[in-house]
């Protein structure tokens, strides 16, 4: 409450009969509102010893001395009083609510952080088996299709040693058997194994009979392999592929 705020009609009217000034019925207001010399000096922008001198002179023209004497008065008891119940009325409704919120906002933090937990590990879940995943993903793919990933040994021939491609992709036996100097020609077989599997190597001779053009097969969605037939190839071999 400000000094200069008026207070109880009665009280009010106990100042005004008395002819206080209203820097001295300020300072009195103080006293009723329970307030020190110098909270009250704060509040009206004095020296405490001032609110002093204007209560002082309150009191003389009230017939009493003292602050106990003053609040003896019934107007100022009253005063006194009723800015004491609308104290308490106000802290009980400012302090209640707040308990309430503080409980409220508790419980709210407490559910977002476990709302928030919960998210950082089920992601932290999500990339570990993502990362799984992509490790096994080549090895696992590969086994699937029943590809293997390098030759089996070699095959003596009259033209050398040549790769045993059985069970590779077309693309990668063709260059396998490339990089050995023998030129790789492709024949389909329908197959219930992976589209693309060397099933066969067979017709292993000379490359006097290649001819000209391009050795090509096509499988898959999409999957090509093709040598040219004039490429200083020392044989030639067929490879027997799944479709």
């Amino acid at each position: 409450m400000d000094a200069s705020e008026k207070c109880t009609p009665g009280f009010e009217q106990l100042l005004s009969e008395a002819g206080l000034s209203e820097r001295e019925a300020e300072a009195l207001r103080t006293v009723a509102q329970g307030l020190t010399a110098e909270e009250a000096a704060r509040l009206m922008g004095v020296t405490p010893s001032t609110v002093g001198t204007y209560r002082q002179r309150g009191y003389k023209k009230l017939g009493v001395s003292t602050r106990s004497e003053f609040l003896s008065i019934p107007q100022a008891r009253a005063e006194a009083t009723s800015v004491t119940r609308n104290a308490n009325a106000t802290d009980t409704a400012d302090n209640a609510p707040a308990s309430e919120c503080s409980r409220a906002e508790i419980s709210r933090r407490k559910t977002n952080a476990g709302a928030t937990r919960r998210i950082v590990l089920a992601t932290i879940a999500c990339l570990a088996l993502s990362l799984v995943a992509l490790l096994l993903l080549p090895a696992h793919s590969f086994e699937d299709k029943g590809y293997l990933d390098s030759p089996s040994g070699t095959i003596s021939t009259d033209y050398g040693d040549l790769p045993n491609v059985v069970g590779m992709r077309a693309d990668a036996a063709a260059s396998e058997v490339a990089q050995a100097g023998f030129c790789p020609l492709f024949e389909a077989q329908a197959s219930e194994l992976p589209s693309g599997k060397v099933l066969e190597i067979k017709n292993v001779k000379g490359a006097a009979g290649l001819g000209a053009g391009v050795s090509a097969f096509s499988w898959g969605e999409g999957c090509t392999s093709g040598y040219n037939l004039k490429g200083g190839w020392k044989a030639s071999v067929v490879l027997v592929v799944a479709t």
